[in-house]
């Protein structure tokens, strides 16, 4: 294995009386595409949660290259270079594509309030560094017909590739994406493909998702990592997971 850019170790939460994770350990390698697989309600999601600090884990420890981020402020998980996609799509509907992705801008902000309301100097520097990093992933996403589109006029799909963008202007070293291919025909199941290889060789970024379509899991992903009830079944290269007896068992029941 190589360079692990995150570690998530011990990781337990509870809500009321269900263990939404139970002492999870997962090991994310540096230049990776790793996936996390499970029946509907293993946990799955509450783990991104913890790591990106949506939820506050009961116990365990979060490091992202080599700095314990376990207690810092949700806010600042993206100044440390963690972006991420939500299972529900999480846009403004009434606003454009364009203006949608350039929000993903805002935590690489570094001017004050008064340059920003004047509009001068680095002010306008950074507006124009903001707008020409939007435009490049509008053309790798294929998004130009939609650009000054509002949300609530175009099609799930491209919402859900503006999502996606949107994490990917905020210039992060790893990315969360919760079921990115959810509620996607097989044609845009295949970009996705095509596109998560090229986040990695292309913009060099990392990424941990949520996934169902074991197809494409099993087409881009490096490593799996199985839960279910909450508890860790499998880790490992993906052809040992998916035949692993307790993934098989999590996913078929018994015979």
């Amino acid at each position: 294995m190589g360079e692990t850019l995150l570690k998530a170790e011990g990781m337990s939460i509870r809500f009321g009386g269900v263990n939404a994770l139970q002492d999870v350990n997962i090991d994310v390698e540096k230049g990776s595409i790793h996936a996390l697989i499970g029946p509907n309600g293993a946990g799955k999601t509450t783990l991104l949660n913890c790591i990106s600090r949506v939820y506050k884990a009961d116990t365990g420890k979060v490091t992202f290259q080599g700095r314990d981020i376990t207690h810092i402020k949700p806010y600042k998980v993206v100044n440390e270079g963690i972006a991420r996609t939500f299972q529900n799509i999480e846009l403004f509907a009434n606003v454009t594509v364009m203006d949608n992705m350039l929000l993903g801008c805002h935590s690489r902000r570094k001017t004050g309030f008064f340059q920003d309301a004047f509009f001068w100097g680095k002010a306008r520097e950074q507006e124009l560094k903001f707008r020409t990093k939007v435009e490049e992933v509008i053309d790798f996403l294929d998004l130009q017909a939609y650009r000054m589109e509002r949300i609530n006029n175009v099609p799930y799909g491209v919402q859900k590739n503006v999502e996606l963008g949107r994490a990917l202007v905020m210039e992060p070293t790893l990315l969360l994406l919760d079921e990115p291919s959810s509620g996607l025909n097989v044609e845009e199941t295949q970009d996705l493909a095509f596109w998560l290889e090229d986040i990695r060789a292309d913009f060099g970024i990392t990424i941990l998702l949520i996934e169902h379509d074991m197809r494409l899991v099993m087409d881009v992903c490096d490593r799996i990592t199985a839960l279910n009830y909450g508890k860790l079944l499998a880790d490992g290269k993906p052809k040992d997971v998916v035949s692993h007896p307790d993934v098989v068992k999590a996913y078929l029941g018994e015979e």
